[in-house]
């Protein structure tokens, strides 16, 4: 599913004046005017944003070149993402010819036919998909995982609030694992009553990890894939890509080169978990020790929040089958969504 878009037209228009920010510096010198976004509503109230732009030729006095955009398509058309179709030329087309309409300018037969063809210059894409797990408490478990077990060549996940992020501050590209389910209890983010009246969207969702990919303007440009059209069919080839830099190791023991160095204030709490003692219970090890070597036997890649049992590797079964789940194929959009209109489709 296509999660938010941002990018610019090439469409020749009267300059659209939203208004101006204006720095101005304490001897009354303007030192920087920046025009303000519009704002188009669209489907129960998910906004596109939206200004002028001057990009190279074509603009003249009180014309502008470019029409710059930012939004969710999914959101923008049907009112929501909880699903939704990964067509980005098609969701493009109908959301810009929506913002034409509203701001009364209109392509002529070459800027529309580009449009429609999906000559779109993009500077962000959030792409994802979700995967179904057994139930919502798996999916918490598979984030809680992940941020212990899971990395990219970003380094190691940051976890804010529930949601896990790899390459959080990275201008090129970024993963992130989050329960929509646990999303969409938030006051700002309930679903609209009409929409969600059968809560067919909301028991959907229950059960789903969401994983979401971002790409920026230089991943983009680096990988030739700055255009609509470049990346419409190659969207769910070029997720996998990504996500296939996910390494999710289970834990091992650790090798008796590795023990003999580990100083002897870890070695015993390292030997009390591999002989499968739960030294998490504040019993075996007080929890202020525990919390303090847990942070550093994770430099070793072992994690003591999970027990290892009966001498062997340790066993994610009671958690979530984390290879597996990533290996498998995404949810797909169920019938009732389309009988119900509830995506937004040709």
């Amino acid at each position: 599913m296509i999660d938010w878009a941002s990018g610019f037209i090439k469409l020749r228009h009267k300059t659209i004046d939203n208004g101006f920010y204006i720095d101005i510096d304490e001897n009354g010198v303007v030192n920087r005017k920046t025009a303000k976004y519009g704002s188009c509503e669209g489907s129960h109230s998910s906004n596109l944003i939206y200004k002028s732009e001057q990009r190279g030729d074509g603009a003249t006095d009180g014309y502008s070149s470019h029409l710059y955009f930012s939004f969710n398509p999914s959101k923008f058309l049907q009112g929501h993402n909880v699903l939704g179709s990964d067509d980005l030329v098609t969701l493009l087309r109908d959301s810009l010819l929506k913002l034409f309409h509203f701001i009364d300018i209109f392509p002529n037969d070459l800027e529309y036919h580009a449009i429609k063809n999906g000559d779109i210059r993009l500077t962000r894409i959030d792409i994802n998909y979700a995967y179904e797990l057994n139930t919502y408490s798996d999916v918490l478990s598979f984030i809680r995982a992940a941020e212990f077990t899971a990395r990219t060549r970003h380094g190691r996940p940051s976890l804010k609030g529930s949601t896990l992020y790899f390459g959080k501050t990275s201008n090129r590209w970024t993963l992130k694992m989050y329960s929509k389910a646990l999303e969409i209890l938030k006051k700002d983010r309930q679903l609209p009553l009409e929409l969600n009246n059968k809560h067919l969207l909301e028991d959907w969702v229950q059960n789903k990890l969401r994983i979401e990919l971002t790409l920026r303007s230089k991943e983009l440009i680096k990988n030739g894939l700055e255009k609509a059209y470049q990346l419409n069919e190659k969207i769910p080839e070029i997720y996998q890509k990504y996500l296939g830099t996910l390494n999710m190791n289970k834990q091992i023991r650790l090798s008796d080169d590795i023990l003999l160095k580990l100083p002897s204030k870890l070695r015993s709490t390292y030997l009390l978990w591999q002989n499968g003692d739960d030294v998490i219970d504040g019993i075996i090890v007080k929890k202020s020790t525990f919390y303090r070597h847990r942070k550093e036997l994770l430099e070793y890649g072992i994690d003591i929040t999970f027990p290892m049992r009966d001498n062997a590797d340790i066993d994610y079964s009671n958690v979530v089958p984390m290879l597996r789940v990533l290996e498998a194929q995404p949810s797909q959009v169920p019938d009732w969504a389309y009988e119900h209109k509830l995506i937004h489709c040709l």
